[in-house]
Protein backbone atom coordinates (compact mmCIF):
# COMPACT_ATOMS: atom_id res chain seq x y z
CA UNK A 1 0.00 0.00 0.00
CA UNK A 2 1.16 3.90 -0.89
CA UNK A 3 2.19 6.00 2.15
CA UNK A 4 -0.47 8.25 3.13
CA UNK A 5 0.20 11.49 0.98
CA UNK A 6 -0.04 13.92 4.15
CA UNK A 7 2.12 11.84 5.51
CA UNK A 8 4.83 12.08 2.51
CA UNK A 9 8.12 14.97 3.52
CA UNK A 10 7.16 14.96 7.14
CA UNK A 11 8.00 13.97 10.58
CA UNK A 12 5.81 12.28 12.71
CA UNK A 13 6.65 12.12 17.04
CA UNK A 14 4.76 9.91 18.87
CA UNK A 15 3.89 11.59 22.46
CA UNK A 16 1.56 10.93 25.62
CA UNK A 17 -1.46 11.95 25.81
CA UNK A 18 -0.82 13.17 29.76
CA UNK A 19 1.93 16.13 28.07
CA UNK A 20 1.70 19.79 29.02
CA UNK A 21 -0.30 21.12 26.09
CA UNK A 22 -3.22 18.29 26.44
CA UNK A 23 -3.29 18.64 29.54
CA UNK A 24 -4.01 22.66 29.31
CA UNK A 25 -5.97 22.12 26.45
CA UNK A 26 -8.06 19.47 27.91
CA UNK A 27 -8.02 21.41 31.76
CA UNK A 28 -9.23 24.73 29.88
CA UNK A 29 -11.96 22.80 27.92
CA UNK A 30 -13.29 21.51 31.12
CA UNK A 31 -12.76 24.43 32.96
CA UNK A 32 -14.81 26.54 30.38
CA UNK A 33 -17.72 23.62 30.45
CA UNK A 34 -17.72 24.14 33.87
CA UNK A 35 -17.97 27.76 34.50
CA UNK A 36 -20.73 28.41 31.69
CA UNK A 37 -23.22 26.59 33.66
CA UNK A 38 -23.17 28.59 36.25
CA UNK A 39 -25.54 31.64 36.27
CA UNK A 40 -25.43 34.11 38.64
CA UNK A 41 -27.77 37.30 38.72
CA UNK A 42 -27.66 40.93 40.69
CA UNK A 43 -31.35 42.44 40.88
CA UNK A 44 -29.13 45.89 40.78
CA UNK A 45 -28.39 44.88 37.06
CA UNK A 46 -31.08 42.71 35.86
CA UNK A 47 -29.94 41.19 32.77
CA UNK A 48 -28.26 38.20 31.35
CA UNK A 49 -24.65 37.08 31.77
CA UNK A 50 -24.20 38.06 27.86
CA UNK A 51 -26.39 41.16 27.91
CA UNK A 52 -23.27 42.30 31.06
CA UNK A 53 -20.57 41.04 28.94
CA UNK A 54 -21.54 43.17 25.76
CA UNK A 55 -20.98 45.88 27.59
CA UNK A 56 -18.08 45.02 29.49
CA UNK A 57 -15.86 47.40 27.25
CA UNK A 58 -17.58 50.26 29.53
CA UNK A 59 -15.98 48.77 33.39
CA UNK A 60 -12.87 49.61 34.67
CA UNK A 61 -10.21 47.11 34.57
CA UNK A 62 -9.91 44.99 37.77
CA UNK A 63 -7.16 42.67 36.75
CA UNK A 64 -5.23 41.26 34.17
CA UNK A 65 -3.11 37.66 34.29
CA UNK A 66 -0.98 35.88 31.70
CA UNK A 67 0.78 32.56 31.76
CA UNK A 68 4.19 33.54 33.68
CA UNK A 69 6.26 31.78 31.06
CA UNK A 70 4.61 33.41 27.86
CA UNK A 71 8.02 34.46 26.61
CA UNK A 72 10.01 31.52 26.49
CA UNK A 73 10.07 29.10 24.03
CA UNK A 74 8.12 26.20 25.07
CA UNK A 75 4.97 24.26 24.17
CA UNK A 76 2.99 28.04 22.48
CA UNK A 77 0.37 27.80 24.37
CA UNK A 78 -0.61 30.84 26.41
CA UNK A 79 -3.42 31.48 29.54
CA UNK A 80 -5.16 35.13 29.73
CA UNK A 81 -7.82 36.31 31.97
CA UNK A 82 -8.75 39.35 32.48
CA UNK A 83 -11.46 40.82 34.36
CA UNK A 84 -13.27 44.24 34.81
CA UNK A 85 -15.57 45.50 37.58
CA UNK A 86 -19.33 45.76 36.84
CA UNK A 87 -21.03 49.04 38.60
CA UNK A 88 -22.80 46.76 40.68
CA UNK A 89 -19.25 45.71 42.50
CA UNK A 90 -19.14 42.36 40.71
CA UNK A 91 -16.64 40.77 38.64
CA UNK A 92 -17.39 39.67 34.63
CA UNK A 93 -14.68 38.30 32.79
CA UNK A 94 -12.78 36.58 29.95
CA UNK A 95 -10.59 34.02 29.39
CA UNK A 96 -8.32 33.48 26.82
CA UNK A 97 -6.14 30.29 25.58
CA UNK A 98 -3.81 31.39 22.93
CA UNK A 99 -1.32 29.15 20.51
CA UNK A 100 1.31 31.48 19.71
CA UNK A 101 2.66 28.65 17.24
CA UNK A 102 0.00 28.15 14.92
CA UNK A 103 -3.91 28.19 15.90
CA UNK A 104 -3.79 32.00 17.36
CA UNK A 105 -6.83 31.70 19.47
CA UNK A 106 -7.77 28.21 20.58
CA UNK A 107 -10.42 28.83 23.20
CA UNK A 108 -11.99 31.34 25.03
CA UNK A 109 -14.96 32.08 27.27
CA UNK A 110 -16.73 34.39 29.11
CA UNK A 111 -19.08 35.54 32.69
CA UNK A 112 -20.30 37.47 34.42
CA UNK A 113 -21.97 38.76 37.90
CA UNK A 114 -19.33 37.21 40.05
CA UNK A 115 -19.34 38.44 43.94
CA UNK A 116 -15.58 39.14 43.97
CA UNK A 117 -15.16 35.92 46.87
CA UNK A 118 -16.33 33.67 44.36
CA UNK A 119 -14.56 35.07 41.71
CA UNK A 120 -11.00 34.25 43.26
CA UNK A 121 -12.59 31.01 44.33
CA UNK A 122 -14.12 29.39 41.22
CA UNK A 123 -12.12 31.50 38.76
CA UNK A 124 -8.59 33.35 39.44
CA UNK A 125 -7.56 30.06 41.31
CA UNK A 126 -8.33 27.67 38.92
CA UNK A 127 -7.44 28.77 35.47
CA UNK A 128 -3.70 28.90 35.81
CA UNK A 129 -3.25 25.07 37.35
CA UNK A 130 -0.63 24.20 34.62
CA UNK A 131 1.35 27.45 34.35
CA UNK A 132 2.23 29.72 37.01
CA UNK A 133 0.15 33.57 36.29
CA UNK A 134 2.22 36.48 36.17
CA UNK A 135 0.02 39.63 36.87
CA UNK A 136 0.40 41.49 33.84
CA UNK A 137 -0.27 44.94 31.55
CA UNK A 138 -3.63 45.40 29.42
CA UNK A 139 -1.58 45.83 26.67
CA UNK A 140 0.45 42.80 26.37
CA UNK A 141 -2.93 40.80 27.15
CA UNK A 142 -4.51 42.71 24.05
CA UNK A 143 -1.60 42.52 21.98
CA UNK A 144 -1.12 39.10 22.52
CA UNK A 145 -4.61 38.06 21.92
CA UNK A 146 -4.85 40.12 18.75
CA UNK A 147 -1.74 39.91 17.15
CA UNK A 148 -2.10 35.62 17.54
CA UNK A 149 -5.55 35.99 15.83
CA UNK A 150 -3.79 38.20 12.71
CA UNK A 151 -1.26 35.20 12.54
CA UNK A 152 -3.71 32.92 12.43
CA UNK A 153 -5.70 34.32 10.23
CA UNK A 154 -2.59 34.18 7.60
CA UNK A 155 -3.42 30.29 7.66
CA UNK A 156 -6.83 30.35 7.14
CA UNK A 157 -7.92 29.88 11.09
CA UNK A 158 -10.26 31.85 12.75
CA UNK A 159 -10.54 32.14 16.35
CA UNK A 160 -12.73 30.21 18.86
CA UNK A 161 -16.09 30.49 17.89
CA UNK A 162 -16.94 32.13 21.30
CA UNK A 163 -14.68 34.82 20.74
CA UNK A 164 -18.08 36.66 19.32
CA UNK A 165 -18.75 37.15 22.75
CA UNK A 166 -15.31 36.90 24.80
CA UNK A 167 -14.44 40.08 22.15
CA UNK A 168 -16.17 42.63 24.58
CA UNK A 169 -14.56 41.93 28.12
CA UNK A 170 -11.60 43.39 25.93
CA UNK A 171 -11.08 46.93 24.19
CA UNK A 172 -11.64 47.01 20.75
CA UNK A 173 -7.56 46.94 18.61
CA UNK A 174 -6.45 49.88 17.97
CA UNK A 175 -7.61 51.45 21.29
CA UNK A 176 -4.34 50.16 23.25
CA UNK A 177 -0.74 50.92 22.79
CA UNK A 178 1.30 47.32 21.11
CA UNK A 179 4.55 48.09 22.47
CA UNK A 180 5.34 44.54 22.87
CA UNK A 181 7.94 42.53 20.23
CA UNK A 182 6.03 39.28 20.46
CA UNK A 183 6.96 36.16 17.74
CA UNK A 184 4.74 33.76 16.42
CA UNK A 185 5.17 30.71 15.22
CA UNK A 186 8.69 28.99 15.65
CA UNK A 187 11.33 29.37 13.59
CA UNK A 188 10.01 31.37 11.27
CA UNK A 189 7.15 29.16 10.09
CA UNK A 190 3.95 27.74 11.50
CA UNK A 191 4.34 24.63 14.13
CA UNK A 192 0.66 22.84 14.46
CA UNK A 193 0.46 20.96 17.95
CA UNK A 194 -2.01 18.73 18.15
CA UNK A 195 -3.87 18.95 21.17
CA UNK A 196 -6.14 16.18 22.61
CA UNK A 197 -9.29 18.01 20.83
CA UNK A 198 -8.06 19.23 17.65
CA UNK A 199 -8.70 17.78 13.77
CA UNK A 200 -5.83 17.35 13.37
CA UNK A 201 -6.63 15.96 9.82
CA UNK A 202 -8.31 19.07 8.70
CA UNK A 203 -5.34 21.26 10.17
CA UNK A 204 -2.66 19.68 8.22
CA UNK A 205 -4.96 20.10 5.11
CA UNK A 206 -5.22 23.91 5.62
CA UNK A 207 -1.76 24.07 6.12
CA UNK A 208 -0.69 22.31 2.94
CA UNK A 209 -3.01 24.96 1.46
CA UNK A 210 -1.79 28.13 3.02
CA UNK A 211 1.50 27.39 4.23
CA UNK A 212 2.53 24.83 1.51
CA UNK A 213 4.21 21.57 2.26
CA UNK A 214 7.25 21.75 3.83
CA UNK A 215 6.56 25.05 4.84
CA UNK A 216 5.60 24.63 8.37
CA UNK A 217 6.28 21.69 11.11
CA UNK A 218 4.12 19.81 13.22
CA UNK A 219 3.74 17.47 16.47
CA UNK A 220 1.26 14.85 16.86
CA UNK A 221 0.25 11.18 17.82
CA UNK A 222 1.61 9.06 14.75
CA UNK A 223 -1.98 7.53 13.83
CA UNK A 224 -3.47 11.03 13.98
CA UNK A 225 -3.79 11.42 10.11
Amino acid sequence: MGENPLKRGRRAFRFSRTTCFAACGGEVAKRKAALQHKSHRQESMPVSSQGIIRLARTFPLFECWISANWQKDNLGLVEILLAREQPDGDICFGVYLVDKYCLGLKNTFANAGFSRTRYHNEVRSSIFRETKPLECSAELAHQMIYASIEYAARFGFEPDKDFALTQYVLAPRGELEEPYQLTFGRNGKPFFIAGPYDNAARIIKQLDKTAGPGNYDYLMPIDAL
